[in-house]
């Protein structure tokens, strides 16, 4: 406590204070006693004098000297004082501690003057006889004849002082006594008025430093415990505050990670304020470096700049399209915040839009390839069909050509349709449809045993390689069997005559695998990626002749997939093609459906 600048600051002022009002009392004391013992040794010697001189008279008129010395011996060692009797012209008569001989005349002497008009006259002067400082008293006596004498008594200063020392001493233990009291007391003080702000200043020192739990701990009798009750009030406040804060800013984090979308948020300065992970993805910069730069060292795209800028000058917001920003295009909306009210910054959230826009694409590319599907054939049909309306029905040979002709595009629109209504049950059904224990290997061979006369057709060989052990999978044996057979119908079409083709399935971990493998054509490297989308053909001329849709290894990998598994292709051009169609195996659990 004796080391705190409050308590420093109150004890040592206070005690100075005091310290200074006793001595100067204890000064002035000194002074006034000195002052007294003088004023009342001034009155007794006058008192004194007096005495002398009434008994001195007598002497005086009889001339007698030697009664005069004695009378001088006898009361001067009774009253403690020197007296001295002096004529009119100065010259000592008598003195009971000095010969009258020798000294000097004393009618210069400043008491004996001022007797002349005063009759009592007293001064504080250094003897020339004794040669130190000496209190006189001079009483002027005026005999009946007219002669004027003088009795003067004196009294050294240095008996004054010796018996005014003993009162100093006593002043001085008086004054060091109460110097002792007035400590305490200004300690008393001092620690009493300091104690509340040393805790004040602690528990603003502990807030300063985040402890937020440190409490002052004072009764509320007086203001100060008032204030700390207000102040414990204000910490706990606080404490919620920070407490709600530290969550809120928890949650917000925990939302922005979450978040596919970049989120950043900036000050009016453009000087980042926060960002998520998802922002640095997407705008191909390091989040964790970004806190406290400008948005232009962040971001390098110069329509998002642009945007900001535009934001920053008319308000409002603002979307913007870039890309490909690495490998991405996206979707950039830059506002102010808050959206109503005086700005504080601004957020720029970036939208990956790639597979959106892939989708639509897609979806464009789907709508063209149907209307092109659908329009092929009965762009045919409807051409043959007024052939015949103009007659060529009467013809024996042309007219059942051009009704084999509309018979197969026919069966081309029938086959288009079923496969876009399959394929769109694939895609919306949230799970399969009479599940069951499907054995694969019979798959395989139901459907190799369907397609070998085709097969034969083309002088073509089909091997099938598919043993009854194999782990059974769940699925739906319809969807299946239709996978399978596109597989291997795929084989065939593309395949020359007397190739050969090798449907196999085998179990290998976990999963039961159905290759099928041909010496065909091949798929070139650059088609193998889209292979699996719709409609697409490596030869689009070539499919429609033989008949195909284009949907069938979508159908094969939509399958694969609302069956847990994958489907996978390598070509090589001029070699031959192998698919690879696997399906996880049936654990214990499930094999019972």
């Amino acid at each position: 406590m004796f080391t705190s600048p409050f308590f420093r600051r109150l004890f040592i002022p206070y005690l100075i204070l005091l310290w200074l009002g006793i001595g100067w009392v204890g000064v002035f004391g000194a002074m006034r006693l000195r002052t007294s013992y003088l004023d009342n040794t001034r009155q007794a010697m006058k008192n004194e004098s007096h005495l002398v001189a009434d008994l001195a008279v007598p002497l005086l008129k009889n001339r007698d000297q030697s009664g005069l010395s004695e009378l001088s011996k006898r009361l001067g060692g009774s009253l403690g004082r020197r007296i001295t009797i002096i004529d009119a012209a100065g010259v000592v008569i008598a003195d009971n501690e000095a010969d009258p001989a020798t000294l000097d005349n004393h009618h210069d002497r400043p008491e004996i003057i001022a007797a002349n008009t005063q009759n009592d006259s007293d001064s504080v002067r250094e003897s020339r006889t004794f040669h130190e400082t000496l209190l006189y008293l001079a009483h002027r006596i005026q005999l009946d004849n007219g002669d004027i004498y003088y009795v003067r008594l004196s009294e050294h200063l240095s008996k004054l002082d010796e018996s005014l020392r003993a009162l100093y001493v006593a002043l001085i233990a008086a004054a060091a006594l109460a110097m002792v009291g007035t400590g305490l007391v200004s300690y008393y003080l001092a620690h009493r008025h300091a104690a509340p702000l040393v805790q004040l200043n602690e528990f603003a020192t502990a807030l300063t430093h985040g402890d937020l739990a440190s409490r002052i701990l004072r009764p509320q009798n007086d203001e100060m415990g008032t204030l700390a009750v207000s102040l414990n009030a204000m910490a706990d406040s606080i404490s919620e505050l920070l407490a709600q804060a530290g969550k809120d800013k928890a949650e917000l984090a925990a939302i922005l990670e979450s978040m596919s979308e970049g989120v950043i948020a900036a000050n009016l300065k453009q000087q980042v304020l926060l960002v998520n992970d998802a922002a640095g993805r997407l705008l191909a910069f390091p989040p964790r470096e970004a806190m406290g730069k400008n948005l232009w060292e962040v971001i390098r795209e110069q329509q998002v700049l642009q945007a900001v800028k535009q934001v920053e000058i008319e308000g409002g917001r603002t979307t913007v399209t870039v890309g490909p920003v690495a490998g991405r295009k996206l979707e950039v909306t830059v506002s102010m915040f808050p959206a109503h009210g005086q700005a504080e910054g601004l957020v720029v959230v970036a939208h990956d839009v790639t597979e959106s826009s892939r989708y639509q694409e897609l979806r464009k590319e789907f709508v063209a390839n149907v209307s092109h599907e659908l329009r092929t054939p009965l762009t045919v049909i409807r051409g043959f069909v007024e052939t015949l309306q103009d007659g060529a029905f009467k013809d024996p040979i042309k007219g059942p050509q051009f009704l084999n002709t509309i018979q197969k595009h026919t069966d081309q629109l029938a086959n288009l349709v079923n496969d876009l209504l399959e394929l769109s049950r694939l895609e919306s059904q949230p799970s399969l449809p009479r599940l069951q224990n499907v054995d694969l290997s019979s798959v395989v061979r139901k459907a190799a045993d369907l397609l070998a006369p085709a097969a034969a057709r083309k002088s073509q060989q089909l091997i099938v390689s598919a043993p009854n052990q194999l782990p059974p999978i769940v699925g739906n044996m319809d969807y299946l069997e239709r996978a399978v057979s596109n597989l291997i119908d795929n084989a065939i079409k593309y395949t020359r005559e007397n190739g050969r083709i090798r449907a196999v399935a085998k179990a290998e971990n976990g999963h039961v695998i159905v290759e099928v493998s041909d010496n065909g054509l091949g798929i070139p490297e650059a088609d193998l990626a889209r292979i699996f989308e719709r409609f697409y053909r490596v030869d689009r001329s070539r499919s429609r002749e033989m008949g195909g849709t284009g949907l069938g290894l979508s159908i094969v990998k939509h399958v694969a997939q609302v069956h847990g598994g994958s489907i996978e292709v390598s070509s090589t051009p001029g070699e031959g093609s192998t698919f690879r169609f696997k399906i996880p195996a049936a654990s214990s659990e499930t094999s019972s459906v």
